[in-house]
């Protein structure tokens, strides 16, 4: 028996709906958070229209669509929303149509869009993750005993091209993707429960079936994450020329030759890419529309986008996203305290707020600064696997991190890097979320270089050369090479003060930075001794504990995740308390009792505060946030986490910008 509830879902309710604890549950809407646009009233018999009169739109739309629809280059805009377009109420008032929002890039790739900017998932979390709304999905439906899940499309919904988005999109992603060895050679483990994958059905068109052979109490969570993302934005009628099972065998033959490549999945990975490839069609607001090494990167508004606001607009209200490159994150902060951004957050660092408030007359801007719902923009990630067999047993013991979290001086990093607004914190939930607990938040987070001394001499490192660094058992230099990459916070500047502490306790640190992409293939090749990123989803861990449980990224415990995800194929193996943990979340996933998934995971957070596999430095600061002034709807609570791809979950579909006032 199922049984319907009209509403989105509230943080309390989400929680009782992920444990399961009432019956299956269906979420429907017509908006995220109204109802339909209002109808005109018929007329009265005596005053209906000429037959030959067309019939006046139901919505409106930009005024550079309606300039096509009138030249005959585009369909009405009636014929180009779903049945029932999903309803989004503004943060401030009714948009004005038109405008470019400019932005700034780091690279081609840096622009985001489709994940943080103008992301679309399945379902959505709101602004500040505190509900999960409708969204491709307008509604689902929950098996009373959590195993099985029907979601339903949006009827006359439409990809970019004008053709329609079906279930057919979305069991390719399933059939031709996921169950394709070249494409997926594991399957996700965010969708395996109980050992057992998920099967994905077609019930008609516009309506999927997603099977568990046991109840999965956090999938909800899950697919409104990042990880939800993918299931979206596969085209199948674009992709399938791409595809061994589709295409014709001599026109792929060509485009591998011609691309370069050796294989089909080579020249098929990128395609689905709405960052690099204009080609794509895409339900987003916005569509690629220049080449992906454009400078300015260009996206468009998408003309089928299926959304419209209570007044029956359609959205987006911008007209354009224009993306300007520049060299590293110093440059793009200095280029947005001159005021040449719009609206921006990505790589805007908490370390410049003095100089963007100094400026915000001068750049006619505005500064936000939002709630994190990462702890700490700052973790540092030793390699436990590290290829130097000597380095590897001595970063092994946990008395080794003990001494390196000891003697860490985290007041004088706040006061300097953080202009004294964090507090000392190991990683740990946030202070909001559920099952934060205190004593593992702050465990070994005092500076005593003491008793961080002792127990380096407790492990028998006791011998130092000339320069007073501590010698490993080999006769080499205790040191560690520090790489970070220069994007998201000052860990440059953190590394310099970590130099001079560590220093005191025997430790010799090289920093250095590097390029992004390369210290993604040193991760990868397993070449980093001590990297450093900020942590994720710290305000609801039940989405994807990155930060306890090496199932995904988690950079110290990086190749023990590898072997869980490719099932043993690559990595190292984990055991004891790093196999405990990952054994530990995987109840959590089929446990349908709130308190029971809470009581497993303070048994993950005790081995994280027993095992101190990574190490925090200090809570994370506010997000700032640059608005100009005239750039409106944007709204000043919103929170910044990598899980519900902010800022998209702010709908940004509905920024608008003030007519007359962009200057």
């Amino acid at each position: 028996m199922r049984k319907r509830v009209h509403q989105r879902i509230s943080r309390r309710e989400f929680m009782r709906v992920s444990a399961l604890t009432a019956a299956g549950v269906v979420v429907v809407a017509c908006g995220a958070d109204g109802g339909p646009p209002a109808q005109d009233e018929a007329p009265a018999a005596d005053e209906a229209a000429p037959e030959s009169a067309a019939a006046p739109s139901k919505y409106n739309e930009a005024p550079m669509l309606a300039e096509m629809v009138a030249n005959g280059d585009l369909p009405p805009v009636d014929e180009r929303l779903p049945l029932e377009p999903l309803v989004i109420t503004p943060e401030e008032e009714i948009g004005d149509y038109g405008g470019i929002w400019n932005r700034l890039a780091t690279s081609a790739s840096d622009n985001q869009l489709g994940g943080k900017v103008g992301g679309e998932h399945l379902v959505r979390y709101n602004k500040d993750g505190t509900q999960i709304n409708p969204n491709v999905f307008e509604s689902w439906e929950v098996s009373s005993d959590g195993s099985t899940f029907t979601f339903h499309l949006r009827p006359g919904m439409k990809w970019s091209d004008g053709e329609p988005y079906t279930a057919d999109d979305i069991l390719f992603y399933y059939e031709d993707v996921l169950l394709n060895e070249d494409l997926s050679p594991s399957f996700p483990n965010w969708l395996i429960v109980g050992g057992e994958p998920v099967v994905i059905s077609k019930l008609d068109d516009y309506t999927l079936e997603f099977k568990f052979t046991v109840p999965y109490a956090l999938f909800i969570n899950v697919l409104g994450s990042l990880w939800g993302d993918a299931f979206a934005r596969y085209c199948a009628h674009y992709l399938k020329q791409f595809h061994i099972k589709y295409a014709d065998k001599d026109e792929l033959d060509k485009m591998i030759e011609d691309a370069g490549v050796e294989h089909w999945y080579q020249v098929f990975g990128t395609k689905p890419d709405t960052r690099r490839n204009p080609d794509t069609p895409s339900y987003l607001p916005w569509n690629l529309s220049t080449p992906s090494h454009s400078d300015p990167l260009v996206a468009d508004r998408n003309a089928y986008y299926w959304k419209v606001d209570p007044d029956g607009n359609q959205l987006p209200y911008i007209d354009a996203l224009h993306w300007s490159l520049v060299d590293g994150k110093d440059q793009l902060n200095l280029r947005a305290i001159q005021g040449e951004v719009d609206m921006q957050l990505r790589h805007i660092t908490f370390d410049n707020v003095p100089l963007f408030m100094e400026n915000m007359e001068r750049g006619n801007y505005r500064v936000m600064l939002w709630q994190r719902g990462q702890v700490t923009d700052t973790v540092l990630h030793l390699n436990h696997t590290n290829k130097d067999p000597v380095l590897r047993e001595i970063v092994q013991d946990k008395r080794f991190r003990y001494a390196l979290s000891l003697g860490m001086n985290r007041a004088d990093i706040n006061e300097a890097v953080y202009l004294g607004q964090t507090e000392p914190t190991q990683v740990s939930p946030t202070k909001n979320s559920p099952v934060y607990w205190e004593p593992q938040a702050i465990s070994m987070t005092e500076h005593d270089p003491d008793q961080a001394n002792a127990y380096l001499d407790e492990m028998g490192l006791t011998e130092r050369d000339d320069e007073g660094y501590r010698l490993r058992p080999d006769g080499e230099r205790l040191s560690l090479v520090f790489e970070y990459v220069a994007i998201f916070a000052a860990w440059g500047d953190i590394a310099e003060l970590l130099t001079a502490q560590w220093k005191d306790i025997g430790l010799e640190l090289i920093s250095t930075e590097i390029d992004r992409s390369l210290f993604g293939q040193r991760l990868n090749a397993n070449e980093i001794d001590l990297g450093v990123w900020h942590s994720s989803g710290e305000w609801n861990p039940f989405i994807e504990p990155r930060s306890f449980v090496p199932i995904v990224n988690n950079y110290a415990l990086r190749h023990y995740a590898f072997y869980y995800n490719s099932g043993g194929k690559e990595g190292f193996e984990p055991t004891g308390d790093i196999l405990k943990a990952i054994e530990l979340w995987e109840e959590i996933k089929t446990t349908v009792d709130e308190e029971g998934q809470r009581a497993l995971f303070r048994e993950i957070l005790e081995l994280n505060m027993e095992n101190l596999w990574q190490i925090g430095v200090t809570t994370a600061p506010p997000q700032p946030v640059i608005v100009k002034n005239y750039f409106r709807n944007v709204p000043e609570d919103g929170m910044f986490d990598d899980q519900p791809r902010s800022p998209s979950n702010t709908a940004m579909e509905q920024y608008f910008i003030r007519a007359g006032q962009d200057e």
